[in-house]
């Protein structure tokens, strides 16, 4: 992250004349952000940031010529820029955003829609906030070389029962990575805090199981655990783990500054599995999940985070590591094959 005196300034994709009047009268109305210049489709974006060299894309993912995800891809190919993506509908566009996260955006927000809606004020401060925070990301466009395990030590008749991961800012691309890195027969379950807009849990889930090995599922009740399955909490709720075996859902209350937390994930886990859990913390802006992990290291949990080279943004893994809370730091594409090492996974 980097400070900034002078105005962001943004780059508005959007192909409906009156949104994009109203997503600029948002944009213009704030002290510290500015419209470079604006784009109606997927070719014209690609084009326009390579010649105005915005802070920030905000982009529609539904585009004419090529939609957002395409335009994505071909921008962070050509010059990388921090993007934000935004939609109003549900459906496909949502899993073609998440795509799109994996392929380089780093956030994807609920478009602003008229003020005489009810959840209007919110949504506008949440796109404002989004690009202003996303603005000071240096993104850079990485080709990870072919890797192989760490040789992490493993306690003399440690058996590990459950992997749990929390990821925010990049983490798509980083979970997608890590969970084909694991393999289809990881003898464990898998529990993720990840942190993503209001409205796209479904997409994230639907998007996450079309790229990885393993079966994903949302949960919104006390759930089962299965060996080698993946879980999500539904759409505003906590995912935490009630017993050794099981998992439920907390709703997310007035306090909470994010949800899913990853604090409060890795505080269950360490409370009901304690040395037989694996921790992990990957990308992401803030410090959620820091203090959660330092509780699964002092129960004698192996805990991983990703190192600062591979992260989109180093703050979740860094205020661990700040903790004494990361036992093993390690390159986003080492950090699957050491945990399936590590775990026995069939590889």
């Amino acid at each position: 992250m980097s400070d900034r005196r002078d105005p962001i300034r943004v780059l508005l994709v959007e192909d409906s004349p009156s949104q994009l009047t109203l997503l600029r009268s948002y944009i213009e109305a704030t002290p510290d952000l500015i419209v470079a210049g604006t784009a109606m489709n997927g070719h014209e974006a690609v084009q326009s940031t390579i010649r105005l060299r915005p802070n920030v894309v905000a982009m529609d993912i539904h585009l004419p010529v090529f939609d957002g995800y395409e335009a994505t891809r071909q921008i962070m190919q050509q010059r990388p820029t921090p993007i934000v993506l935004f939609s109003a509908s549900a459906g496909n566009a949502e899993q073609r955003a998440m795509a799109a996260l994996a392929a380089g955006a780093l956030a994807v927000v609920r478009k602003p829609i008229a003020s005489t809606d009810p959840t209007s004020a919110t949504d506008r401060e949440h796109f404002i906030r989004t690009l202003r925070l996303m603005s000071g990301v240096k993104v850079v466009t990485r080709h990870p070389p072919r890797s192989t395990p760490v040789a992490i030590k493993r306690e003399p008749g440690s058996h590990y029962q459950l992997l749990a991961i929390a990821a925010s800012t990049g983490g798509p691309a980083a979970l997608q990575s890590v969970l084909t890195d694991l393999g289809a027969s990881v003898p464990a379950p898998i529990v993720i805090a990840q942190h993503v807009a209001s409205g796209f849990v479904p997409a994230m889930a639907g998007w996450l199981g079309s790229v990885i090995p393993q079966p994903v599922h949302v949960i919104n009740r006390e759930t089962a655990l299965q060996t080698g399955h993946v879980y999500l909490p539904a759409d505003g709720l906590h995912l935490v783990i009630t017993q050794r075996g099981s998992a439920g859902v907390l709703p997310a209350g007035e306090a909470d500054r994010y949800c899913p937390s990853a604090d409060h994930l890795f505080e269950s886990v360490a409370r009901h599995y304690g040395a037989s859990a694996i921790g992990v913390i990957l990308t992401g802006m803030g410090e959620d999940g820091a203090h959660g992990l330092a509780a699964l290291a002092a129960a004698g949990s192996p805990t991983f985070g990703q190192d600062e080279a591979s992260c989109v943004v180093y703050g979740m893994p860094k205020a661990a590591k700040a903790l004494g809370a990361v036992r093993h730091e390690l390159p986003l594409e080492r950090l699957g094959l050491s945990i399936a090492a590590l775990l026995g996974s069939p590889r």
